[in-house]
C-alpha cells in the first residue's frame, strides 16, 4: 500500500494517497500541500521515488475497522441526546483521568504519545521538550514500551531542560488493545512522532476523540506523511497538521495555553446510566466541563465518527475495487503501455 516495491509487470498499481490530497474533502478551499503534491506530480518530477503507476485513494490509502470492532459505549449512545452523549463522554475522560492520573490537578494538560519509543529521535524529543517548558502545567504521557526507555528519556531529559521538565515526562504501562483505546480519551492532545508517525495509534487515537498534532516532515517518506492522510480523512486536518517544526511547538503551546475548564453540578437522573458517583453529602454529581481548541475538534472527532470517512470501511473497500477495476481495465486495453511511449 505504498510500500511495496515492484513486484513484476502485473503488478504496477499501488494505493496511494498524499495525506492532504483533496482539499474538498477536508473542508478546505485552498490546501498549500496538496497543491504541491498536484503540481510535482503533474510535472513528472516523482518519477524517481516510484517505478509503478499511482492509485490514487479519495480519501485515505490507510483502512480501518475500528467503527465495526469497538463499540464499547453502543448502548450509552442509544439512549443519550447529542448533548447528554458529550456530557457523558466527558465524565468518562474524567473519570478515566482520576483514575490513572489521581495525583494530577484538573488544570493539568496532558499531551500524550503511545508509539514505540524507538520512533522519538532527539530533534522531536527537543521539540516536546520545547513544548513543557513552555507550558508549565502541561506533561506528557508516553507508554514504557519499551520499560528499559523510561530511564534513558528521564535521563536525557533532565540533560537537556532541567528536572523540573524531566518529571513532567510520565509513563504508564501499556495496556491492553481495547483498554489502550478506551483510555486514550484521557489525553488532551497527541503529539505525533514526526520521523516515524503513528500508523494504527493514530486512527486508534482519533477513534478515542483526542485530537493528533502531525507534521509530515519528509515529502517522500510515507511514514512521516501517514498521520496527515488519516486526520485529513475526519475533515479535521486544517487544523492538526502543521508544516514545519516551529508551528508544531507553537500549536502545541496554542492548544494548551487556550485549554480551560468549569465545573457544573446535578443530580443523577433515573434515565441516564451513571457515570460519576454523586456527593455522598450532596447527593450532586460534579462534571467537569472542558472549552478550548482540542475540545472543538474532540467534539466533531467524537460525535462524527461514524460519519467519518477514516472510519468507512465499506466505502474504502467500494473506493480499492473501482480502483483494481480500473487498473485491469487499462492493462487490458494497453493504455500504460501507450502512456510509457508518450
Amino acid at each position: 500500500m505504498g510500500r511495496a516495491g515492484r513486484q513484476g509487470e502485473w503488478a504496477e498499481e499501488l494505493p496511494w494517497d498524499f495525506g492532504e490530497l483533496d482539499p474538498e474533502e477536508d473542508g478546505l478551499h485552498t490546501n498549500e500541500l496538496a497543491d504541491t503534491h498536484r503540481r510535482s506530480d503533474e510535472a513528472g518530477v516523482n518519477d524517481w521515488v516510484y517505478t509503478e503507476r499511482m492509485m490514487y485513494m479519495p480519501h485515505t490509502y490507510f483502512v480501518n475497522d475500528h467503527r465495526q470492532g469497538f463499540r464499547e459505549d453502543e448502548e450509552l449512545r442509544e439512549v443519550q441526546t447529542p448533548d447528554a452523549l458529550w456530557l457523558a463522554e466527558q465524565d468518562a475522560r474524567y473519570k478515566m483521568r482520576r483514575e490513572l492520573f489521581p495525583q494530577l490537578s484538573d488544570d493539568v494538560f496532558i499531551f500524550a504519545n503511545f508509539n514505540q519509543l524507538y520512533k522519538i529521535d532527539p530533534t522531536l524529543f527537543r521539540l516536546w521538550l520545547r513544548i513543557l517548558e513552555r507550558v508549565p502545567n502541561a506533561i506528557i504521557w508516553l507508554l514504557r514500551f519499551p520499560a528499559a526507555g523510561e530511564e534513558h528519556l528521564h535521563r536525557v531529559a533532565t540533560e537537556w531542560a532541567g528536572p523540573d521538565v524531566a518529571r513532567r515526562v510520565v509513563f504508564t504501562d501499556v495496556a491492553p488493545k481495547h483498554m489502550h483505546i478506551k483510555r486514550g480519551r484521557i489525553a488532551d492532545a497527541f503529539l505525533d512522532t514526526t520521523e516515524c508517525n503513528a500508523h494504527t495509534t493514530a486512527v486508534d487515537i482519533l477513534w478515542s476523540g483526542t485530537p493528533v498534532l502531525t507534521w509530515p516532515r519528509h515529502e517522500h517518506k510515507l511514514c512521516s506523511r501517514v498521520a496527515a492522510s488519516v486526520v485529513c480523512a475526519t475533515g479535521q486536518g486544517r487544523a492538526m497538521v502543521v508544516s514545519s517544526a516551529d508551528e508544531y511547538v507553537d500549536r502545541a503551546v496554542e492548544w494548551a495555553t487556550q485549554a480551560r475548564h468549569e465545573y457544573t453540578y446535578d443530580r443523577p437522573s433515573a434515565l441516564v446510566p451513571a457515570i460519576l458517583e454523586p456527593d455522598v453529602r450532596t447527593g450532586y454529581v460534579k462534571h467537569r466541563i472542558c472549552h478550548g481548541p482540542t475540545m472543538d475538534i474532540r467534539l466533531q472527532l467524537f460525535m462524527a465518527r461514524d460519519q467519518s470517512r477514516l472510519f468507512d470501511t465499506h466505502r474504502w473497500t467500494r473506493n480499492l475495487e473501482r480502483g483494481f477495476a480500473e487498473a485491469w481495465r487499462r492493462w487490458v486495453t494497453g493504455e500504460d503501455e501507450a502512456d510509457d511511449n508518450d
